[in-house]
């Protein structure tokens, strides 16, 4: 009974599901982040949870994630490409992201896939004052959706 298990569960493991490849238009540079408008206005978005740990601390910080919006407008991958605090905030900004959903502008009639840059800002106040955190979040690079 026992070999025709381990045969069962290694035949499981090994089939592997392709998922087909997707062809994003790729606008995540800082130079193109308003193209966005052209192609894709958020339907639907969720806030993130501010991590408990951060706001005991009173720590302010940003995150700026690469997404693939596929043609359906959802989510599909990301990439952080910086944050401040190094991983306090990343993995609550790219658990949001995955409940978002997007709508194709009238511009965007095929439903282009893109790969967009989308920066958030978690701050427990509502102009922070904190030196290192306007540095690191406040530079104007990206556009910001604040939180």
């Amino acid at each position: 009974m026992l070999p025709l298990a381990l045969f069962v569960v290694s035949c499981a493991t090994t089939t592997k599901v392709e998922e087909p490849k997707i062809n994003y238009l790729d606008i995540s540079d800082k130079d193109q982040i308003k193209l966005i408008d052209e192609y894709w206005t958020v339907a639907k978005r969720i806030e993130p949870r501010y991590p408990i740990s951060a706001a005991k601390k009173n720590v302010s910080g940003c995150v700026d994630l690469i997404v693939g919006i596929d043609q359906n407008g959802k989510a599909q991958g990301y990439k952080v490409r910086s944050s401040y605090p190094k991983g306090v905030f990343d993995k609550n900004a790219a658990a949001t992201l995955v409940k978002w959903k997007w709508q194709a502008t009238e511009k965007n009639k095929d439903n282009t896939p893109v790969l967009t840059s989308i920066r958030m800002d978690f701050s427990t106040s509502r102009n922070p004052s904190d030196p290192e955190y306007l540095q690191n979040c406040q530079n104007g690079k990206f556009g910001s959706i604040r939180f």
